[in-house]
């Protein structure tokens, strides 16, 4: 998959300084590659890019199931002890993904995610690889 490239940090750092128990957020290609983040290391988001992908194409037949709709992934959510992951659509096979601590608004940080995603939604997305091959 070729990436578009766009600084879209500026909306991460937003998102993440606007509920103090998000710890980190990043954006993440379906293949799982990090595109960018805010308030972690190339390590974690690369990682964690790789976590997002892994979680939407477990949720994608889920969505499938309800055909009246578009069977697209709105949000995703993973809880264990100590904190969240989270996981919205945030363009053409785009995620964004957020890592937060227990004890956040949920309902909130979902929100705020979505109207992230809506933010970012034009200007992130992947093309699929063009065969080196044809023509």
């Amino acid at each position: 998959m070729t990436q578009h490239v766009t600084d879209m940090s500026w909306a991460l750092r937003d998102l993440t300084e606007s509920i103090q128990e998000i710890r980190f957020a990043l954006v993440a290609s379906s293949d799982g590659t990090a595109i960018t983040a805010h308030g972690t290391d190339r390590d974690t988001s690369d990682r964690f890019a790789a976590v997002v992908a892994g979680l939407q194409s477990l949720a994608q037949p889920v969505a499938q199931q309800f055909p009246k709709d578009r069977g697209q992934l709105r949000l995703a959510m993973i809880e264990v002890d100590g904190g969240h992951l989270f996981v919205v659509r945030a363009g053409t096979e785009t995620y964004l993904g957020v890592m937060a601590e227990e004890g956040l608004d949920q309902g909130l940080l979902g929100h705020k995610m979505r109207t992230t995603a809506r933010q970012m939604g034009d200007h992130l997305g992947t093309t699929p690889r063009q065969d080196e091959h044809s023509g």
